[in-house]
């Protein structure tokens, strides 16, 4: 491309006039619209999914080991050794999980009951607690003690489904228990349905259940978790099985991504759009300089000259759209962040809004696309140029 044929590009681009002003007009709104669409939907997903991440690794931990070997006294041990001297790990617990129900009243309800040592820090669990710590209680999910009409003081009956044999027949173990704390995580399956109980009242009251046995591990860097979890796999020797955040929740981030990928294709198709009033416009200025087309041609200019002159028109209205698009996408995303004004429900989306975050790499996909299809939407009018009859036209004017 010229510098002679964008001088004359932008020179036919200020002589615009009547039905072409408007058309031009048109072409540059509809490449605004479809631009700010494209970034701020774009910006909605980022803004939603990256503080679900927060949310999620504020909820629940980064690595989860279950061991399911033969030798715990030896193996967990060990692991919790290696765990103690590794510098990634920012805390970690063991956890006896035992299944069981629990009563208050004429309710009852299944439970997980998460045998730990009180006497220790509780990662994951260490912040979430309201209440104390006493060994004899224990610690009930929110949204249990909330269904069970229980509150801090309160006592209820915590039972094992393996009991023990009496004259009278087989008897279900239970105790009757005070509710010291109140635990919420944040997480529906361990808020509903689970309560913390000291690991030495645990083994007394569950003696004889089968138990699952959980190590649970915060990262200092929670991003690094599938990385720290194949480091690990050679030195669990298949006794674990390693379950990360990302692993748990691999299924909803890419439904988001599928959904995100639709939607940027469908809003794709405004810009498509968008570039075919740009066709439009372009064919009337051929239409309308077609005198100075063949001009062009009789004094020895090439027939990318051409093409260049109605390319470059193309390019500049495609660029100006997208400048004003990402202006006004900017404004929208300051603006709704701002006032909060996309507001969701907290209990099911562990936040009360969404905030918009448009990445540098959405605004240079977004720009390329733009300039893609606003280039080949001016090519079809500039090969209809030059395959115009240069004698015909000049005989005929």
């Amino acid at each position: 491309m010229s510098l002679k044929a964008l001088k004359i590009a932008i020179r036919y681009l200020f002589s615009l006039k009547g039905s072409t002003l408007i058309i031009s007009i048109i072409s540059i709104l509809g490449i605004i619209v479809s631009t700010a669409g494209i970034l701020l939907t774009n910006g909605v997903f980022e803004g939603f999914q990256d503080n679900l991440r927060l949310k999620l690794l504020e909820s629940m931990p980064n690595v989860i080991l279950t061991y399911i070997g033969e030798s715990p006294q030896e193996d967990i041990p060990k692991v919790l050794g290696l765990l103690e001297k590794n510098k990634e790990v920012k805390s970690y617990i063991y956890v006896d999980m035992y299944h069981g129900a629990i009563q208050r009243g004429s309710y009852i309800s299944a439970i997980n009951v998460y045998g730990i040592d009180f006497n220790k820090p509780l990662g994951f669990f260490q912040n979430k607690i309201n209440g104390s710590l006493k060994p004899q209680g224990i610690i009930m999910g929110k949204d249990l003690a909330s269904m069970l009409g229980i509150n801090i003081g309160d006592y209820a009956s915590v039972i094992s489904p393996i009991g023990i044999q009496t004259p009278f027949g087989y008897m279900p173990k239970s105790q009757n228990l005070e509710v010291v704390g109140i635990l919420h995580s944040g997480i529906f399956d361990i808020d509903y349905s689970t309560i913390l109980m000291d690991d030495n009242l645990a083994k007394k009251l569950f003696k004889g259940n089968p138990r699952t046995r959980i190590i649970q591990i915060n990262l200092k860097d929670p991003f690094k978790a599938k990385a720290f979890a194949k480091s690990l796999k050679s030195t669990l020797n298949d006794k674990f099985i390693i379950t990360t955040w990302v692993d748990m929740n691999k299924p909803l981030f890419e439904a988001l991504q599928t959904e995100e990928k639709g939607i940027f294709f469908v809003l794709t198709l405004m810009i498509l759009v968008a570039s075919f009033n740009i066709t439009s416009l372009l064919f009337i200025k051929v239409k309308e300089r077609i005198r100075d087309i063949a001009i062009f041609r009789v004094y020895g200019e090439s027939k990318t000259f051409i093409i260049s002159m109605f390319l470059i028109q193309g390019i500049i209205l495609s660029i100006m759209g997208f400048i004003l698009g990402a202006i006004a996408s900017y404004v929208l995303e300051l603006l709704i962040n701002i006032f909060k004004l996309i507001r969701v429900e907290k209990s099911i989306y562990l936040m009360s809004y969404v905030p918009v975050e448009i990445s540098y790499m959405d605004i240079i996909k977004v720009f390329l696309l733009v300039i893609s299809l606003s280039m080949l939407a001016s090519l079809i009018p500039s090969f209809y140029a030059i395959r115009e009859n240069i004698v015909r036209i000049l005989r005929n004017d």
